[in-house]
């Protein structure tokens, strides 16, 4: 088991001039704290121990760690890893050689696990500036699809980073191995509440530690690079921005945290939805903050009551979502020309709404058929059943 540091990363926002976003701070306070994730489970194969401290792997490697779709793409004995492996394959290849010891892999800083070359890199250069931030075409050579990762004491790599289901034509990217796949891992979603001391990982990614005993199911990521898509599912779905070190390069490992449009999203009272300037939702921030009265709160949150009291929340998103009802059913056929009306369909059933502490589902139902001609009209519909009705239908003409 490996013990990791959950940090949340405050430091930066999204560069100036980023589409969609507006000049937030980033918002929320540090979520540090420890978790408990089996996060790799790669082993070495070499004995000895080679330390990343100084230069930059990638700028004396041409094939280790580049795209690939055929051996012939990685230079002489090259081995192409295609994204198309029956057990998971790194999105857009990934190119290599077996090996049977570090001294056998191209580059300063490589190393050789599980008899194959990954490409080395530095953790925490060149350290990030933006959420957005580009990748450095010397570290991992710039690749949205790879993140550095330590994967021993001292020994960092460039390991496969695929963060969303368009990174992998065909298959779908996996939340645990982040490889694409056919069946992506079972499990709790990401921000669902779990057991890290469970025997087996309850979640589809990892269960870890944000602070205070709060542990949630998240997915890991890299820093930087094409944030609207490339990593946690995407805007929709989540963001990276929780850190396992201190300092944080461009392009390092790191964890999501879920997308939300209400606090109920998240896991109230320890985590809440927080702005970072998207108009369409929020990201949960793991930091719980009690107040009294609106003088205990930094603008823009408010004290607000909650099931479990009062704490400062942003008034940007609602408590908990709510559904809406599916619009009523049309009238019914109505009689012959000498006849009386037929009765009106029933409305179409109300939106399904289920709000919980971790996820908020909302289905909107199907208008009902249209009412027929007659002397008489038909009754309208009876609107659908949910949180908010929906109208009820016409009659028939």
């Amino acid at each position: 088991m490996q013990r990791i540091s959950a940090i949340l990363l405050t430091s930066v926002a999204f560069s100036a001039g980023f589409i969609g976003c507006g000049d937030d701070d980033g918002g929320g306070g540090s979520g540090g704290g420890t978790a408990t994730s089996t996060s790799s489970s790669t082993s070495r194969s070499s004995s000895s121990s080679t330390v990343v401290t100084t230069g930059n792997p990638s700028t004396e490697v041409e094939y280790l760690g580049t795209q690939c779709t055929d051996d012939a793409d990685c230079g002489p004995e090259g081995l192409c890893v295609l994204e198309s492996e029956p057990e998971g394959g790194p999105s857009g290849g990934y190119c290599t050689t077996t090996c049977a010891d570090d001294g056998d892999c191209e580059g300063e800083g490589s190393a050789c696990l599980e008899g194959i070359c990954y490409l080395g890199c530095i953790m925490g250069e060149p350290e990030i500036t933006s959420l957005d931030a580009e990748l450095d075409p010397l570290k991992c050579h710039g690749r949205d699809e790879l993140r550095c990762e330590e994967v021993d004491d001292g020994v960092a790599v460039c390991t496969p980073n695929c963060g969303s289901d368009s990174q992998c034509p065909g298959r779908v990217c996996d939340p645990r191995s982040n490889l694409c796949v056919d069946t992506p891992n079972p499990g709790l979603p990401m921000g669902a509440a779990c057991d890290a001391e469970a025997e087996e990982d309850p979640c589809a990614g990892w269960c870890v530690g944000f602070g205070d005993g709060v542990t949630a199911c998240t997915e890991f990521c890299g820093f930087g690079g094409d944030v609207v898509e490339s990593d946690c599912g995407g805007f929709q779905s989540g963001i990276c921005l929780y850190q396992f070190s201190e300092v944080v390069g461009a392009g390092d490992f790191g964890a999501c945290t879920k997308a939300c449009t209400a606090h109920s999203d998240c896991l109230l009272p320890n985590a809440r939805c927080v702005s970072l300037g998207l108009p369409t939702n929020g990201f949960c921030i793991f930091e719980s903050v009690p107040c009294e009265d609106n003088d205990d709160c930094e603008t823009p949150d408010e004290c607000t009551e909650t099931p479990d009291g009062f704490f400062c929340l942003d008034p940007a998103y609602p408590l908990s979502g709510e559904g809406t009802g599916g619009a009523g059913g049309a009238g019914g056929a109505g009689g012959g020309d000498t006849g009386g009306g037929g009765t009106g369909g029933d409305g179409g059933a109300g939106g399904a709404t289920t709000t919980t502490t971790t996820t908020t589902t909302t289905t909107t139902a199907g208008a009902g058929g249209a009412g027929g001609a007659s002397t008489t009209a038909g009754a309208g519909g009876t609107g659908g059943a949910s949180t908010t009705a929906g109208a009820g239908g016409a009659g028939g003409a």
